[in-house]
């Protein structure tokens, strides 16, 4: 039987069960939020001169911001000197004056029960800092709903960065896909992982009060790097393909490196920032250990300029992904080469299972003819080498994670905020 799909009334009745009225009210009236979802979703499936409509719509009155806002710590308000009445053709002409990374589309409902637009508010992009990476802290200046439409049908809601509910693939969910949270990422790079606390574990020998690095650290800041390299290349509009190696000192089976990059200080850079990143944090502090806090609540300049590094050199891998082929990384983010072709030689997976949730605890069978070319080379790419991982950029925006478990290849579609 064909399963039942959900609409924004159950998405409003959803987050009407969920909201944290122990944090704040809910301004809006049932009714109010089902319309403003309503029209959100409507919005959604238009185009203004053939850009897909994304926007983010903030529903709450405008004297509920402070009058003197400041971007990437409050918001800049802008308000109309005359409401327009909320309708999807509004939003379809207001969304690219408020882009989706920086500004809102704000909206009340008035006494009467209907909704109106008052304005814009001006945000900046500090909000993105988990998605892009980064130890920026992330302001928060309201608790009152921030509805997200990122693509047609797709809308979510949000009250202070916490997602409440989203309509995903026609279901209503309240959880997105982040395998930056699983468990099987990082054991996927565990021995990386490991082999670099012992290196800067070697430096430490001659200290009095040796300091060490705690896993938090190893994993969060590659984590942040490859964020920023994945929203990098989301930002391009070409798509694009990182294949991560478990094998740096041969080329894969089955791969047809096009450029080659020597294997020199400069195409391990990663690894010598992370070590340097490490040793700064160990030289500031008599503790046992640095971790990801200790590296957050640090305001060593030299930390800001090695985050920074850190970046730009995200900024170069994203770079290599702007031709044909895939980029090659080991494990530890050197860079092996790019233009890289998989091999159609190589035996196709038996199947394909798609991950629901994070850590993959649910898989549905995946229909292998309905992706592209980059999708199809990813899995046979991980299907011949197991301790492999593909990432896959397709140009719509979206973003797949393709490894091998048990034997099977499994592909998990990353939930992405912008």
């Amino acid at each position: 039987m064909p399963r039942d799909h959900a609409y924004p009334p159950d998405l409003a009745r959803f987050v009407e069960a969920r909201w944290p009225r122990e944090l704040a009210p809910l301004r809006l009236s049932s009714r109010g939020l089902e319309e403003a979802l309503s029209v959100a979703f409507q919005a959604s499936l238009t185009t203004e001169e053939t850009r897909p409509t994304r926007f983010r719509m903030l529903l709450t009155p405008p004297d509920q911001l402070p009058e003197l806002g400041v971007p990437n710590q409050g918001v800049l308000r802008l308000r109309f000197e005359q409401r327009r009445a909320l309708h999807e053709d509004e939003l379809r002409r207001l969304a690219p004056a408020a882009p989706f990374e920086t500004s809102l589309i704000g909206v009340e409902e008035e006494a009467e029960g209907k909704l109106a637009i008052w304005g814009v508010a001006h945000s900046g992009p500090a909000w993105l800092a988990p998605t892009w990476g980064g130890r920026s802290p992330v302001p928060n200046w309201t608790y009152d709903p921030i509805v997200h439409v990122t693509a047609p049908g797709k809308i979510a809601v949000r009250s202070a960065g916490r997602l409440l509910g989203a309509l995903e693939r026609g279901l209503v969910v309240d959880a997105t896909v982040d395998v930056f949270e699983s468990a099987w990422l990082p054991a996927l790079f565990e021995d990386e992982r490991e082999a670099i606390r012992a290196e800067h574990a070697a430096t430490q020998r001659e200290s009095v009060v040796p300091t060490l690095v705690d896993h938090s650290l190893v994993g969060r800041v590659s984590q942040h790097m490859l964020r920023r390299a994945i929203q990098l290349i989301r930002g391009a509009r070409h798509g694009g393909m990182l294949l991560v190696t478990g094998a740096p000192n041969s080329l894969p089976r089955g791969l047809r490196l096009k450029y080659r990059v020597s294997q020199d200080e400069p195409s391990h850079r990663y690894g010598s920032l992370q070590l340097e990143i490490f040793e700064t944090l160990a030289a500031g502090t008599t503790n046992p250990s640095v971790g990801w806090d200790d590296f957050v609540a640090s305001s060593h300049p030299r930390l800001e300029e090695l985050e920074r590094q850190v970046f730009e050199l995200s900024r170069a891998i994203a770079n290599l992904a702007a031709i044909d082929g895939a980029v090659l990384l080991d494990k530890r983010f050197g860079v092996l080469g790019f233009g890289a072709e998989v091999s159609a030689d190589l035996p196709p997976p038996e199947r394909v299972l798609r991950a629901l949730d994070s850590d993959g605890a649910v898989r549905v069978p995946d229909d292998v003819e309905k992706v592209g070319t980059r999708h199809r080379a990813a899995y046979r790419f991980v299907n011949d080498h197991p301790a492999s991982l593909a990432i896959v950029v397709s140009q719509d925006g979206s973003v797949s994670f393709v490894t091998r478990q048990a034997g099977d290849v499994v592909v998990w579609e990353q939930s992405v905020s912008p």
